[in-house]
């Protein structure tokens, strides 16, 4: 019963691509600006993936400080983001929704809500080790 257990506990690790050959997390931070300046608050980033076959990326997210700063983590695995190619949606909020019916009013245009229009992209490669991505929003 014992060798069993082990067996499909092995089983599971190596699906999950946790193995020794399994991809590998790439820490990924760097800056959010607008218009070349500072953005005018704290906010998200949301890193989707398209869902090509045979991809491992898995979406992640990161919050960036009033400086712009931020460091991307994984839902599931935690800091870094896995070998991929990530579009990005970006929320920094005046007033941001709620259940009170307060109006909602964002600081960015439109576009960067939805990350199909945003036109902001990120590849991370397999051997990268680290990743340094600094990107400039263009204001309304």
């Amino acid at each position: 019963m014992r060798n069993a257990f082990r067996f499909v506990a092995l089983g599971v690790v190596l699906a999950s691509g946790c193995g020794p050959s399994g991809p590998k997390m790439v820490p990924v931070s760097g800056k959010v600006t607008l218009d070349g300046g500072k953005v005018p608050g704290p906010g998200f980033i949301y890193f989707t993936t398209d869902g090509e076959p045979g991809s491992l990326a898995r979406p992640g997210t990161a919050e960036f400080d009033a400086e712009g700063n931020y460091r991307a983590k994984t839902f599931t695995d935690g800091d870094g983001l896995l070998p991929g190619k990530y579009r990005l949606r970006v929320d920094c909020w005046k007033s941001p929704p709620n259940m009170a019916g307060q109006p909602v009013i964002s600081f960015l245009p439109n576009r960067y809500q939805n990350a199909a229009e945003s036109k902001l992209e990120l590849v991370v490669k397999p051997d990268d080790r680290s990743l340094t991505f600094d990107f400039d929003l263009k204001g309304k």
